[in-house]
């Protein structure tokens, strides 16, 4: 009997240490993070005729940009978790409208559980990333993958955004040469954005949390109902210091374009 009782406590400590090892010692949730481009409301697709405010059209050709330190805010015991330091967006794949609606999603693991009241994220590369040298980053770092492209010497800075595209100056419903392209390309310390959105986010163990994000390309352009004058040539491009203060415009309409 005194042998059956001592197996009997055995296999009992032996099923309880089974259940401590199953619990997790931090339990965790994971953040899918969805980024949408829009325009005016509507998923953007590229190389598509879009009506601007002024009754003509554009056609956008690319968009892409950087976003750094996107933050969860932590709200009464829960405090903030940064979910990643830069990350870049590029929506080239937005060929078509089916593709325009899947969004470009980054994973996040083992995000401490709590209750969250938002979100903060900087559009563009921080200094101490901008000033550094890309070649002592890890090889998986965007910066890094992206310095051929990205990287603009005579800035000393990376290229925060590119939206790039074509305005039917002529009006007349054909995008040819004889329209005006545009190339913005915001960079420098300067014109470092950061927006913040507020929405509660609750995450429990073993929760999927998808937080989604979109961002209105028409917002960056038409801000507070006043549109970009795309026919005026100081407008058309970013290329030098002279146009830091269209360039700091530009990423600073962020803070509009930007939805949770």
């Amino acid at each position: 009997m005194r042998n059956l009782a001592f197996l009997l406590l055995a296999i009992l400590g032996f099923a309880a240490c089974g259940d401590d090892d199953a619990q997790p010692k931090d339990p965790a949730a994971t953040v899918n993070l969805n980024f949408r481009a829009l325009y005016n409301g509507n998923p953007l697709v590229l190389y598509q005729p879009l009506d601007y405010p002024d009754g003509k059209q554009i056609r956008l050709q690319n968009f892409n940009f950087f976003v750094s330190k996107i933050k969860l805010l932590g709200e009464g015991t829960t405090p903030d978790y940064q979910l990643s330091g830069i990350e870049f967006f590029d929506f080239v794949g937005n060929q078509d409208a089916t593709a325009a609606e899947k969004p470009l999603t980054r994973n996040y693991e083992k995000v401490p559980l709590g209750t969250y009241k938002g979100i903060s994220i900087d559009f563009g590369v921080p200094s101490e990333l901008n000033n550094a040298n890309s070649g002592s980053l890890p090889s998986d770092n965007p910066l890094r993958q992206h310095f051929a492209s990205h990287y603009w010497s005579d800035w000393d800075s990376y290229i925060f955004m590119k939206s790039e595209g074509i305005y039917d100056s002529t009006g007349d419903g054909v995008f040819n040469q004889s329209d005006i392209g545009f190339e913005h390309h915001p960079g420098t310390n300067e014109v470092l954005t950061s927006v913040t959105l507020l929405q509660p986010i609750v995450l429990t163990d073993k929760l999927v949390y998808d937080l989604n994000l979109f961002g209105d390309v028409y917002e960056i352009y038409v801000h507070e109902g006043v549109a970009l004058d795309l026919s005026d040539p100081a407008n058309k491009n970013t290329q030098s210091l002279s146009d830091l203060p269209l360039a700091k415009s530009l990423m600073n309409h962020w803070l509009s374009a930007l939805s949770l």
